[in-house]
């Protein structure tokens, strides 16, 4: 995905700052990205608040719970 394509005001999930409180709007993968995310409870429209973004997971806050999502999961939610 190239973020040329994007949208201005969207950015994938692994480009946001830690404290930053985000909706999703879209995302681009597969079946099984899709169903991992489902599972999770996240999906376009959830707002999650990022806690920790330093490299490795994306560690988001999100129904009162924290959860950890790979660079590569976090690369293909867009949000807002």
């Amino acid at each position: 995905m190239n973020p040329i394509y994007l949208p201005r005001n969207r950015r994938p999930l692994s480009r946001v700052d830690e404290g930053e409180k985000v909706t999703v709007r879209e995302i681009h993968g597969g079946r099984g990205v899709n169903k991992r995310l489902s599972e999770l409870g996240i999906g376009v429209g959830a707002s999650l608040t990022v806690v920790q973004n330093c490299g490795g997971p994306v560690i988001v806050s999100y129904g009162g719970s924290r959860m950890a999502l790979g660079q590569g999961i976090s690369m293909k939610i867009l949000v807002e």
